[in-house]
């Protein structure tokens, strides 16, 4: 969640309380915090305090912990028992949305009646906002945010503050390690942090991956989205200095610093270009370079109605990444993901998906940086790539001589190969018009050839390799040259 944002919920409620608002629904899952909120409120919203009451079901109405007013466990009752109050007051019902039978709805209308002659307000909480038509007139919903950055780091101090023994040594990326926190509620954020204390003597930046796998469950919950590993260092990627050079000075633009210099985050990027130069692994090392999980958008669970509906499922995928914010959203193709291939209704409704998607991008707050990636950029709308939706727009080109000798050196130094031993230069000499995948395939039937023999992979082997691949710039040469007539005047070369 955007930063603050717990600071802008109170400020809302406070007004909202000074204007004599009586029906308030507030969408959290944290009951715990919210209750604390409005305690607060109940506290310094008013030249004195006032009485603040809660309400559940099991429990019935009370006071600040006291015994609750008898008979109270029914909803219809406790509201009676809210209009009789005769005072200024707080009041919070939890989970009152199972039990709108008539009679309750007929008595939260006459709370709103009654309460609006005097201060007393009625919060209503749940994970979704649920608010039966006959009264939706008389209720304005809030969103409590989830911890922002400075309440995490409360909890962290919190939480560090009861292992006494435990070394925290995290100096300048503190800020790193909450960050990674963010998007889990309170509760959740205090057990990541006393699992990683268990059984340690120091804590370290390597604990930031043990906090992913918290927000990893809260993707695999929704079943929507795909969440990515970090598999991929952006120095494992060949080649694309520029677009390298983009991403390291944007690193730090999601710090405290860059904000109060008046920076805003990054919205995301489009890489396009040949197929097989590297634009997936690219996006992939973004979540490792970043120290950001990385999700991945799969569009035909969302066209498969995951969540009910299409447009529904969309709207899961949306909320389920910004509630494990800040992270890198990846949408592979994106001219098939979004603008679809289909005909007749399918059209329409891959239209539909598009516009709300495109909206989304436009205004969303939370730190989601969208990386998407095309083949067929021509096939895109205008709307998708003007300034606002993305940041900026590379083209990935086939490799350049210096470009294949790091492709080269990078595929090798993976398989246990020494760079040194091979003559890159005239491997790089040799292969103009090879993508980086294809590069990657010429080491590795090297490879397999030189296994096959029980011997040290040699430059010959992999001489026999390129000579009997046909690169794809020769196979596809027209539809290249088209790609790159579009670049030209549309987008940043990736290479440089």
């Amino acid at each position: 969640m955007a930063e603050g944002g717990s600071a802008t919920f109170l400020d809302q409620a406070r007004k909202l309380i000074a204007a004599r608002q009586t029906l308030v629904f507030v969408e959290t899952p944290e009951e715990e915090r919210l209750e604390r909120f409005i305690d607060s409120l109940a506290k310094k919203s008013f030249s004195q305090p006032v009485p603040f009451f809660t309400w559940s079901v099991t429990e019935g109405l009370r006071r600040d912990g006291a015994d609750a007013i008898a008979g109270t466990q029914d909803p219809a009752t406790a509201l009676e028992a809210v209009i009789a109050h005769p005072k200024a007051a707080l009041f919070l019902f939890r989970d009152l949305h199972p039990h709108m039978d008539p009679r309750t709805v007929r008595r939260l209308r006459d709370a709103h009646r009654a309460c609006s002659k005097t201060f007393k307000t009625v919060f209503i909480c749940g994970p979704e906002m649920r608010v039966p038509q006959e009264c939706r007139k008389e209720f304005v919903v809030l969103s409590l945010p989830l911890p922002d950055l400075k309440e995490i780091d409360q909890v962290f101090s919190e939480v560090c503050g009861g292992f006494k023994n435990v070394k925290v040594d995290l100096g300048e990326q503190r800020e790193d390690v909450l960050r990674g926190t963010l998007g889990l509620t309170e509760n959740e954020a205090r057990t990541a942090f006393t699992k990683l204390m268990l059984g340690r003597r120091q804590i370290g930046i390597d604990i930031l991956d043990h906090l992913y796998e918290e927000k990893k469950q809260i993707v695999r919950k929704e079943g929507i989205l795909e969440y990515v590993p970090p598999r991929i260092r952006l120095d494992q990627v060949g080649g694309l200095r520029v677009l390298k050079d983009w991403l390291r000075q944007r690193k730090r633009f999601f710090s405290h610093q860059a904000e109060d210099f008046g920076l805003d985050p990054p919205k995301g990027l489009l890489i396009t270009g040949i197929s097989g130069c590297g634009k997936s692994m690219a996006v992939q090392a973004i979540s490792a370079y970043w120290m950001m999980p990385m999700l991945r958008l799969d569009m035909n669970r969302v066209y498969g109605a995951v969540a009910g509906s299409p447009e529904r499922s969309l709207e899961v995928a949306i909320r389920t990444a910004e509630a494990v914010s800040p992270c890198v959203l990846w949408i592979d193709e994106i001219e098939t993901a979004l603008v679809g291939t289909q005909g007749g209704d399918g059209m329409g409704l891959a239209t539909r998906i598009f516009s709300s998607f495109l909206t989304w991008m436009q205004e969303k707050e939370h730190i989601v940086f969208v990386a998407a990636t095309a083949n067929e950029i021509d096939r895109l709308p205008p709307e998708l790539m003007r300034k606002g939706r993305f940041d900026e727009i590379f083209f990935v080109d086939l490799p350049k001589e210096q470009d294949r000798m790091e492709i080269f050196s990078v595929h090798l130094a993976r398989r246990g190969k020494d760079p040194k031993a091979f003559d890159l230069v005239s491997l790089a000499k040799s292969t103009p018009g090879f993508n980086g995948a294809e590069i990657e395939q010429i080491v590795l039937a090297a490879m397999f050839t030189a296994f096959d023999q029980s011997r040290d992979l040699t430059m010959n082997d992999l001489y026999r390799s390129l000579g009997r691949m046909v690169p794809l710039s020769t196979t596809m040469s027209e539809r290249i040259k088209e790609i790159k007539r579009w670049a030209d005047t549309r987008a940043v070369k990736a290479n440089g």
